[in-house]
């Protein structure tokens, strides 16, 4: 189905009957559709590309009747087919037959634009084809005419789409040529007529060296053409080999007729010369002037020169009568000739009865081609009043080079400044090169800097011609408003061009870097702020405190600007709050407290926006006295703190050491690290170790660890007197692995403080292996009598256990304390718990395993241990608990595996 604006064959029957005035011109554009394709072909059907592809291989044989065979087996199989349609275009052929039959002025005006312009495409080519044997048989000399020099035309045009192969073109061309020949001699009265209906067609830029119907009609007797070709350029004598020489000589009409209608130049020197040889009374007698005027609008130089040496070979067309006979005009238009002697005819004639041409006419004559025209309309030019021709023409004039410098001076000298109008400079300032570079020359030389108004160069600026042209117009200008303060110029116009691609740079530093700026509206500046063409000039302008104070900005409006997720926005708010408020400005009331109340809010709470809590914690440590200049922001911006330190306390940030959010508790040790031991908060270092962030606990592993360090950072870090034994204790039953270690080695560090038998024993019942072995060998290496392992022997003693610095008395003691421990083990703590979890506690018996295994490791490792322990272990072999009595046995076991030579006793 066709669409609404596609061209169907019904449209051009009805355009033709209608003899519409523009039926060319849809036949073309429907010849341009796509050739529709059948939705179904039955099978082994011969589709129209198939065709196509068919007449192609066909015109790749060798032999011309192989070509031809080819081409006619192609066709029969196409058209024989009964359920393949042929496309839309094949009506096209019947259709144009009808419009040559018809007969009308209309039918034939289409047809021979239709040969003139269609590519020669199959249906329209039928259509041509036919017509053109219709015009053959009957003699239709203006048909034959358009068609034969299409056809002799055709092969030279490589840029056409057709259809045709370059066979038949060249069988038409010989075909034309043959019905000329036949014209000539049967009936050859007719065959100047027909010629010259062919010759008439050819254009200027036509291919000589292809032509094959010209050549034969004006040089047919050289004889210097082959089967194939007529490779030559039109000759200079183009009568003295033509054809059928005394067909020409009967009647001068045919020639006449040529030279009014042809459109190329070997044309018109064919019929000016055949006229001369033939019929040169009638060129002495019979030429009208108005037929003269026809012949100077020719664009041919042959008829100019023709037309010239008529005027000058008869006393009747002296110059002096030329007004008189109306041919005035005719000769001034010789002034544009492509004959250099027609020009130079017409030039002379202008000197001497043209003087008083317009000034327009002049100025065309100075867009020619051709020098000698130009010097004679420069030299009229030079000899009138400048002010007649006014600014406007002069400025026309300067880009010339014969007239150039006659402009430049006239409209120097002869007119004021006050009389260039703007928009006289603005046309030469947008004109070409010459005018460009003196109106540049102009204004520096006639006027100062700063003399013209502002609104001269912002009208040059806004000019939408500046687009068009280079930037030396625009440098000029940028250079001229440079003198001027961004105030004179226009906060606004500033501001709506600084987003200008070419000049907006430039435009913004000049508003950007303003002292002062009238009238410019904050509220707009914010506002373009979320416009991203304005953006980075709108952020710069509000940065500059010289336009604007903060409070002119508005911190609510900054703060809710730092709560965008745009990082240009929130990064602006940052910095600029940074360097511009003090705390005070936080608050409504202006007080200074309140204002850090808000930042600490803003900084911690928790319904605040993450770029919002970034800036208002980059404000507190950028402030803080202590940890402030340490900042780079603070280096950066050169900021110097306002907040006090006691803004800074435990109460606020103690409980954000514990927050979930990583930058809470990154801002909270910030300050911690430093404040520690000034709050008073120090002692409670225990609590962090138990957080579930491993930086705080970090803080108060390293408060614990450095306690008597040399070079400890004393601001954060415990003196060994402040460490709480049951606290560092109370760390060994910690979920967290690391805590553990700490306290261990804390205990390791400091036991004379920290440690004692009974609280080794009280670790000896931890979950953790690690930490039960720990005391155990503790208790092996800070407790064990002085004269072990060397020649030791029980003596029986049952001394109680020794202090915490004290080591027992002998083995017996050792033995005793062992016992007691063992003997009166109660529910054992539970294993710490995964990081997390939660844990539950075991049995007693449970813990007592634990204990029997943490000695006899201890056992396993030191021969001297293994000999105090085993009597203890051998007492509990009797106990009536199973697990009991099996670990001590299997412990036994182990030992005296483990040390052979020894006697341990035990059982």
């Amino acid at each position: 189905m066709a669409t609404s604006d596609e061209l169907t064959a019904a449209d051009l029957e009805r355009l033709s009957r209608a003899e519409a005035p523009d039926l060319a011109e849809a036949i073309l554009a429907f010849l341009e559709q796509p050739d529709k394709q059948p939705e179904t072909l039955p099978q082994g059907a011969l589709s129209f590309d198939g065709l196509l592809n068919l007449l192609r291989q066909s015109q790749s044989r060798r032999g011309a009747e192989a070509r031809h065979s080819g081409a006619r087996d192609a066709w029969q199989r196409f058209l024989a087919q009964k359920d393949v349609p042929l496309p839309p275009r094949f009506a096209l052929a019947e259709l144009l037959v009808s419009l040559y039959e018809r007969n009308s002025s209309a039918s034939r005006a289409a047809l021979f634009e239709l040969a003139r312009k269609a590519d020669l495409r199959f249906g329209l080519w039928g259509g041509l084809k036919r017509i053109y044997k219709l015009a053959e048989l009957r003699h239709d000399a203006e048909m034959f005419g358009v068609l034969a020099w299409r056809f002799d035309t055709e092969r030279s045009h490589s840029y056409r789409s057709r259809d045709v192969s370059k066979g038949t073109l060249t069988y038409l061309q010989r075909r034309a040529w043959r019905y000329l020949r036949h014209l000539g001699q049967a009936v050859p009265e007719l065959y100047p007529q027909f010629a010259i209906e062919v010759l008439r067609h050819y254009a200027p830029d036509t291919s000589w060296r292809s032509c094959w119907v010209s050549h034969h009609i004006w040089s047919h007797e050289t004889g210097n053409y082959s089967a194939d070709s007529f490779p030559i350029e039109p000759p200079s004598d183009m009568v003295k080999k033509r054809a059928f020489s005394d067909a020409w000589k009967r009647s001068p009409d045919a020639l006449m007729r040529l030279l009014d209608t042809c459109q190329s130049d070997p044309a018109a020197r064919f019929s000016i010369q055949g006229l001369r040889k033939d019929f040169p009374d009638v060129l002495r007698t019979n030429l009208t002037p108005a037929w003269l005027d026809r012949l100077a609008r020719r664009p041919l130089a042959s008829a100019h020169e023709f037309l010239v040496e008529t005027l000058q070979g008869s006393p009747e067309f002296h110059q002096g009568k030329l007004r008189a006979l109306g041919l005035h005009e005719a000769v001034l238009a010789l002034l544009v000739s492509e004959s250099h002697k027609a020009r130079t005819y017409a030039i002379e004639y202008a000197r001497a009865h043209a003087q008083d041409l317009p000034a327009e006419r002049l100025a065309e004559l100075l867009e020619g081609d051709h020098n000698d025209v130009k010097a004679f309309a420069s030299a009229v030019l030079e000899k009138r009043n400048p002010r007649e021709l006014g600014p406007d023409f002069l400025g026309r004039l300067l880009v010339h080079k014969q007239t150039a410098k006659f402009a430049s001076k006239s409209l120097e000298q002869s007119f004021d400044r006050a009389e260039l109008t703007q928009k006289f400079l603005f046309d030469m300032l947008f004109g070409q090169e010459e005018q460009l570079e003196w109106a540049t020359k102009y204004l520096k030389s006639k006027y100062g800097k700063g003399e013209l108004p502002v609104s001269f160069w912002k009208a040059l600026l806004d000019d939408e011609r500046l687009e068009e042209y280079g930037s030396e117009v625009e440098d000029l200008a940028l250079e001229s408003l440079k003198v001027f303060k961004p105030a004179d110029i226009g906060a606004d116009w500033l501001l709506d061009r600084a987003i200008h691609p070419s000049f907006g740079d430039t435009l913004s530093d000049w508003l950007t870097e303003a002292d002062a700026l009238p009238g410019l509206d904050v509220e707009r500046v914010k506002g373009l702020v979320f416009n991203a063409k304005y953006r980075e000039v709108a952020l710069k302008l509000l940065g500059n405190r010289k336009l604007f104070a903060p409070r002119d900005v508005g911190i609510p409006w900054l703060l809710a600007l730092a709560r965008r997720a745009d990082p240009t926005l929130h990064s602006f708010a940052h910095r600029y709050l940074l360097e511009n408020v003090v705390p005070a400005d936080f608050s409504d009331s202006g007080d200074a407290t309140a204002g850090l109340e808000r930042l600490f809010d803003l900084a911690l709470g928790s319904k605040q926006p993450a770029p919002v809590r970034s800036f208002a914690q980059t404000y507190l440590r950028c402030h803080h006295p202590v940890i402030g200049p340490e900042q780079p922001e603070s280096k950066s911006y050169q900021l110097k703190p306002r907040a006090p330190r006691n803004a800074y306390t435990p109460e606020r940030l103690w409980p954000a050491l514990f927050d979930a959010r990583d930058d809470v508790r990154h801002f909270a040790l910030a300050v911690a690290r430093v404040e520690l031991r000034a709050w008073g908060w120090h002692t409670r270092v225990y609590e962090l170790a138990e957080a579930n962030a491993k930086e705080v606990r970090n803080l108060a592993y390293d408060a614990l660890l450095d306690a008597g360090e040399e070079g400890a950072d004393k601001r954060r870090t415990l003196t060994p007197d402040e460490l709480d034994a049951v606290k560092v204790f109370t760390l060994t039953e910690s979920t967290r692995r690391s805590t553990r270690e700490v306290a261990v080695e804390l205990i390791r560090r400091h036991y004379a403080r920290l440690g004692g038998p009974e609280r080794l024993a009280w670790l000896m019942e931890s979950a953790d292996r690690e930490v039960g072995l720990f005391a155990i060998r503790l208790l092996w290496e800070k407790h064990r009598p002085l004269h072990l392992p060397e020649g030791w022997k029980p003596s029986g003693a049952t001394e109680s256990p020794v202090g915490a610095t004290e080591r027992f008395a002998n083995v017996e003691a050792l033995r005793t304390f062992l016992r007691r421990m063992l003997f009166g083990l109660p529910p054992g703590r539970s294993k710490e718990a995964r990081e997390g979890t939660v844990a539950r506690r075991v049995s007693a018996s449970e813990a007592k395993r634990r204990v029997i295994e943490l000695v006899r490791d201890l056992g396993l490792e030191d021969e001297s241990f293994a000999r105090v322990v085993a009597p203890v272990l051998g007492e509990f072999t009797g106990s009536l608990a199973k697990g009991e009595w099996q670990s001590c046995l299997a412990s036994l076991v182990r030992l005296r595996a483990a040390h052979p030579g020894v006697e341990l006793g035990g059982f």
